[in-house]
């Protein structure tokens, strides 16, 4: 029930007498409150119609009207019914006066009707309004559980909420990020204001249920509704969403592996035979024609970020997987619409969540070579970056992936391998001194000034690694071999690195988590 509705009322006959807004008259009432006391603050808990004829009151001076609305209006009553003609021929020109100032609506019920009439009234809507609250909170958890056991996202299940409220609706974590929400362009912040908004929209947050091994999970929401309103509706259906995320977050089977096998094979500069790698992808739940995107980011600090990576992109890929390293997070996609829109969709998403955590998001790849190029060069790239961005399709890593065969891998590791023997015994630092001075472009000065020590010191280094390596730094071609080697390098200490991590410390999302969340995948 809202204050507007005691206007509609034509047998009782309660007129305005304060300069209100029609926004606050949209103000929500809780209950009635029927009492004479001079000072009933102690008894309230916001939101309550006070109804009152001044009995007790006896009295005409405005400061005093104005002390006794200011202590209503500190425990944010909705506002106040006097009833004229019992203790007081007409509204106390001090109570109104004061109900002005302090925006506190001042309604009058006139004599022959009484008090009781008003709030047989108020009583009559709100237990209306609460079997229909009710109704509509089962109604949504209803449509909501068909939609769980047929399968389904959890951007779904927030759309038919969004519905319901008419507002905005998200799903956040417990450090307060925004992991998915209807509609997707909506915004928020750390914690939420509570406070009203200029077009009468508040915030609101609902915990749910703790994901068994994922951590909190709060359904928050912007609308005009009051928080019991949105507190009764998110009741039941708060229950299905827990019921989601614990559901996928506990879906671990054998394809979780497949997908892992899978990304492990395309990490591979040398992998098995073409029938052997479609055969694995088949296995993980993608299809051999269809274009992929794959996004590569480093391993964050939460190890439930690869989850939460794919509750945020589960709408734009009918199939997904994701695998997670100690150092990397793949995610690959396959079933989308338009590939550039879809590349950039992901680009917008990384950059609201996490603008400063480097992420390489590819063009989409048509087939598994182009695939392999693209996981190969990812971490690579991810070097030379601090921030979401579109993967180069030409460069160094991606030549790298596709030209060297085994003896070259190993040649460039023998050619390096010289200074990481000599930085392991000698404990120095000529491998950092090699890539700063290739980042500087050759340039002594930026060199030392990246390294923090002196130019003599830096010649000094400079002329070991060209003893040691049997190249001159000074040369265009020993500059470059040294370039070439490094990228070999950083990319066999990745892909060691895969191959290293135990399966159980991947923490892996798997396309079947996916596929439960969005139905069957294209090709099982």
């Amino acid at each position: 029930m809202q204050l507007h509705d005691l206007l509609g009322n034509p047998g009782l006959e309660i007129r305005l007498r304060t300069a209100t807004s029609a926004m606050r008259l949209r103000r929500t009432v809780t209950t009635v409150a029927a009492t004479e006391l001079m000072d009933p603050s102690a008894y309230l808990e916001g939101n309550e119609l006070v109804t009152l004829a001044g009995i007790a009151m006896n009295f005409q001076d405005v400061r005093t009207w104005e002390a006794y609305v200011e202590r209503l209006a500190a425990v944010s009553i909705a506002g106040i019914v006097f009833n004229s003609g019992v203790a007081h021929a007409d509204v106390p020109n001090g109570l109104v006066l004061a109900g002005d100032e302090l925006d506190i609506p001042v309604f009058e019920v006139a004599h022959p009707v009484n008090l009781l009439q008003v709030h047989r009234l108020v009583n009559d809507i709100l237990n209306a309004e609460g079997s229909q609250l009710l109704r509509t909170s089962l109604q949504l958890a209803d449509r909501c559980a068909e939609l769980e056991a047929a399968g389904t996202t959890v951007l779904e299940l927030l759309e038919q909420i969004r519905q319901v409220l008419d507002g905005e609706v998200g799903l956040v974590d417990g450090q307060g990020r925004l992991v998915a929400s209807q509609p997707p362009s909506m915004a928020w912040g750390p914690c939420g204001s509570g406070a009203p908004a200029e077009d009468g929209s508040s915030e609101h947050v609902r915990l749910l249920n703790s994901v068994r091994g994922r951590g909190s999970f709060s359904i928050v929401v912007r609308s005009a509704k009051s928080a019991s309103t949105i507190d009764a509706l998110l009741g039941p259906v708060g229950s299905i969403v827990s019921l989601h995320l614990n559901s996928t977050a506990e879906q671990y089977t054998v394809e979780n592996d497949r997908i892992i096998a899978f990304i492990e094979q395309m990490r591979q500069p040398q992998g098995d035979t073409l029938r052997q790698t479609k055969k694995l992808m088949r296995l993980a739940g993608f299809d051999t024609a269809k274009p992929t995107i794959v996004v590569t980011t480093r391993t964050g600090p939460d190890r439930h970020d690869a989850w939460r990576m794919r509750l945020q992109f589960v709408d734009l890929f009918p199939a997904l997987g994701v695998a997670e390293s100690e150092d990397y997070v793949f995610l690959i996609g396959q079933g989308f619409g338009d590939g550039s829109l879809t590349t950039k969709e992901v680009l917008h998403r990384l950059r609201e969540t996490a603008p400063r955590r480097p992420a390489i998001v590819t063009a989409p790849m048509p087939d598994l070579q182009s695939l392999r190029t693209a996981m190969l060069a990812s971490p690579l790239q991810l070097l030379r970056t601090s921030e979401p961005v579109i993967g180069r399709g030409f460069d160094i890593s991606s030549v790298l992936a596709t030209a060297l065969n085994a003896g070259g891998v190993d040649q460039a590791i023998n050619f390096l391998r010289p200074l990481d023997v000599y930085d392991k015994t000698a404990d120095y630092e000529l491998m950092r001194t090699l890539r700063a001075y290739l980042d500087a472009d050759g340039s002594p000065s930026k060199t030392a000034a990246a390294l923090f020590i002196h130019r003599n010191s830096l010649l000094y280094r400079l002329n070991r690694i060209s003893e040691l390596l049997g190249v001159s730094l000074r040369t265009l071609e020993g500059k470059t071999a040294c370039a070439v080697a490094l990228a070999i390098w950083d990319m066999q200490q990745a892909s060691a690195e895969i191959s290293r991590t135990p399966l159980e410390r991947r923490h892996p999302l798997p396309v079947a988590t996916a596929a439960a969340a969005l139905g069957p995948p294209a090709l099982r």
